[in-house]
């Protein structure tokens, strides 16, 4: 009976903990890649179409862009900014005919203090 409350206390328990917080991280992560997916379509949106059109030329309206992609990451996101993580949108860029948008977030909430700021990008 020592060994199997040895055995729970300090292996088990430790390893539900841990999965549980991979599990929470790959749920967050799965997040933030699917806001930057949707910031990345409200970004192409926000294309002028007529200089596209006319010239083959991709250009971004540089304020609303970056405003609008923040915007739709904060609406994907809802769940983890009610957890204090607010993800931020870094660049957006075209590169050809594809809009690149980097979204970044300090996951370091999700997990306990020993653990060293973890960031996803």
């Amino acid at each position: 009976m020592t060994f199997w409350a040895m055995f729970i206390g300090l292996v088990m328990v430790p390893m539900m903990a841990l999965s549980i917080e991979v599990g929470r991280f790959l749920i967050a992560r799965a997040q933030i890649s699917a806001a930057a997916d949707a910031a990345a379509l409200a970004a192409a949106v926000e294309i002028n179409t007529r200089l596209f059109q006319e010239t083959g030329i991709v250009v971004l309206p540089s304020g609303n862009t970056q405003a609008w992609a923040q915007r739709v990451v904060n609406d994907n996101c809802a769940g983890l900014r009610s957890l204090g993580i607010n993800p931020r949108i870094g660049t957006v860029v075209v590169s050809g005919n594809t809009v690149q948008v980097s979204v970044s977030a300090n996951l370091s909430l999700l997990f306990p203090d020993f653990v060293p700021e973890i960031r996803v990008m």
